[in-house]
């Protein structure tokens, strides 16, 4: 196991009793939001309270990196604990995934592109150049830089930690989860916000505008049967597969039955089933392969405008 000496920039989100946490959020009057543990006047609770059903709020470390390293915190600490809690609240309340132990989140923070490439292939031998950050299964441990403005800024990079984290999450409980599954629910959490105790996942722009470009996703059924392993290099090569399973997850959650059809995938893989996604069609998605594949081809007809977000 790769060991590491650098000073660890603890959240003070290791929750000793979650059940007194909150995060404020609220906008300034120039419209930036704000994200803190202390309260201010007309600020959102978002609330980290343990539910009726029992989760607890994720245990949250940050450790900086490289240059970052003794230095004062690059990231706001009630905004990633809030995030990742956000990422965990959707898989629990949502998908209905019992949580039998806390999953760790570990995040490693580099302070650019060049460090986290460095960082990454030290930690996991391989290139991470087609990455804006990466979940590192041997570790279970998340690693991401401070985006520069090119790649989308800081916004940029708690979408990430968002992302990563669902892959630490789905990694943690259904290791046989397709590719395309795995990718698609993550780059969901890219947009996952909370608003008044609902969560909300707005469209993604940049996958829809990436997936008109993309002659093959018309054929979803023949996308959802690519073998994980050469999905993930056609990916690393081409970069388009994790756009078209985003916007097919993307989808599927807008409606009842397409929700449905997410749950019961899940559900079957965490429990260990190992059939291949179009197998499992005929038993989840109402009227089979065919109809999913009318309703997927409907959506691209429209040009994947609606819904504009979907809210839990």
């Amino acid at each position: 196991m790769f060991l590491l000496n650098a000073a660890a920039i603890c959240l003070s989100f290791l929750l000793v009793n979650p059940a007194s946490a909150a995060v404020y959020k609220w906008t300034d009057a120039q419209g930036q939001v704000h994200f803190s543990d202390k309260p201010a006047a007309g600020a959102e609770t978002l609330s980290l309270k343990s539910s009726a059903s029992g989760w607890q709020p994720l245990a949250i470390q940050v450790i900086q990196q490289g240059s970052l390293k003794n230095q004062a915190a690059s990231l706001d600490e009630a905004r990633v604990s809030a995030d990742v809690n956000n990422v965990y609240r959707f898989y629990k309340n949502v998908i209905y995934f019992d949580f039998y132990r806390q999953v760790p989140v570990k995040i490693h923070l580099l302070a650019n592109r060049s460090e986290y490439l460095q960082f990454v292939r030290s930690v996991m031998g391989k290139d991470a150049s087609q990455t804006l950050g990466i979940y590192i299964p041997s570790l279970h441990e998340i690693a991401v830089y401070l985006h520069e403005d090119q790649y989308g800024g800081i916004d940029s990079t708690y979408a990430t930690i968002r992302h990563e984290a669902s892959h630490a999450i789905l990694d943690s409980l259904a290791e046989r989860l397709p590719a395309w599954l795995h990718e698609g629910m993550s780059e969901q959490m890219e947009t996952l916000t909370s608003e008044q105790g609902q969560l909300v996942i707005s469209a993604h722009e940049g996958n829809r505008r990436q997936l008109q470009k993309t002659s093959g996703a018309s054929d979803i059924l023949a996308f959802m049967e690519i073998p994980s392993d050469q999905w993930q290099r056609d990916n690393f090569r081409a970069g388009s597969n994790q756009a078209v399973a985003g916007q097919v997850v993307f989808k599927l959650l807008s409606t009842t039955y397409g929700r449905s059809l997410v749950t019961r995938l899940l559900q079957d893989y965490k429990r260990g089933v190992n059939k291949r996604s179009f197998y499992l069609l005929d038993e989840h998605y109402v009227g089979g392969p065919d109809a999913l594949s009318i309703h997927w081809q409907q959506w691209l007809k429209s040009g994947m405008t609606e819904p504009a977000e979907i809210r839990f």
